[in-house]
């Protein structure tokens, strides 16, 4: 997976760079050192990372290195669940105990990086590379409506985090 999303990315950096690039990778392919749908075990691509092909080189090239995504680590490159395990790392919820409104019960009300940043919507949330070196807005769009920041659709908190389902709820339930 690391090669199709690099590939994504690079053609939305400009035709120069682009050309560059997919030169490089199209390098990586006929030598044979990686493969568009890599042959893989779930726990290397979830948690114990793959750090070769694609994922190895992306870490290496000076044009891709300090934009890679926070599920590049230096210890284990390319992992799925990378800083996921047993942490929360830049994420904090206010999450409903269901106590006043049991239908409320898990649903997330604010979210932050930490619990002094915690806000009602992720009009000011962002997403950084993995070295922290370029951030930008998570969701910078107008939604269907047109609508941006915190009027935007695409920037509500709705629903729980998925580990667990309120009381009552029926599968033929619809969620707003």
């Amino acid at each position: 997976m690391p090669l199709a999303g690099l590939i994504a990315k690079l053609v939305d950096m400009g035709d120069m760079v682009a050309g560059i690039a997919l030169g490089e990778v199209d390098k990586l392919l006929e030598a044979g050192t990686d493969e568009l749908f890599a042959n893989t075990t779930v726990g290397d691509f979830l948690f114990r990372g793959i750090k070769t092909g694609a994922a190895e080189w992306m870490m290496g090239y000076a044009l891709t290195k300090d934009r890679l995504p926070p599920v590049f680590r230096e210890e284990n490159g390319f992992a799925l669940f990378n800083g996921k395990q047993d942490t929360s790392e830049n994420e904090c919820y206010q999450v409903e105990t269901g106590q006043e409104d049991w239908e409320q019960h898990t649903v997330i009300t604010k979210w932050g990086k930490d619990s002094q940043s915690l806000r009602e919507d992720l009009s000011e949330a962002e997403t950084c590379t993995w070295t922290g070196k370029y951030c930008q807005k998570w969701w910078p769009n107008a939604d269907a409506d047109g609508n941006t920041g915190e009027n935007s659709t695409c920037n509500q908190l709705r629903g729980t985090d998925g580990h667990q389902f309120p009381p009552f709820v029926n599968k033929n339930d619809q969620e707003d």
